[in-house]
């Protein structure tokens, strides 16, 4: 886009192209600004810097190493939703690795159908509960 100094000032035409090439997501080596999200029409930026947040924690190399050997449901965190693995989707497709498809039916049992995020965070919650729910009873015996 070009911003209009003789409308906008220059310390703001300054501040908004700044912000348009400062990361909005980083995965490992990798950033990428809203100029880059915005090639593959991904325009939720919130969304997308909680996936960055949430990303950091899993100590990756790259988007490549993320699609490769993290499983999907490390992911399924509070805070991260449909938006969140869309951006990621969005990603994995201007780094050409592949579909957010393919990196969820990497994680199925051969043969099983996609799952939806919703249904994926629903089942790492149930697991969790049934996990907890042992350690107590192990406590307790």
């Amino acid at each position: 886009m070009a911003y209009s100094t003789a409308v906008l000032g220059t310390s703001a035409v300054r501040r908004l192209q700044l912000r348009a090439d400062t990361p909005i997501v980083v995965i490992g080596s990798d950033r990428f600004s809203r100029t880059d999200l915005a090639q593959v029409q991904s325009f939720n930026y919130i969304a997308a810097a909680t996936l960055s947040h949430t990303i950091a924690t899993l100590r990756v190399k790259n988007t490549s190493d993320l699609f490769l050997k993290i499983d999907p449901s490390a992911l399924a965190q509070p805070g991260i939703g449909v938006y969140a693995y869309a951006v990621l989707g969005a990603i994995f497709e201007l780094k050409e690795l592949g579909t957010l498809d393919e990196w969820i039916a990497r994680s199925l049992t051969k043969g099983a159908p996609l799952v939806t995020v919703s249904t994926l965070k629903h089942r790492l919650q149930k697991d969790t509960t049934k996990t907890v729910a042992r350690s107590r009873k192990t406590q307790k015996g």
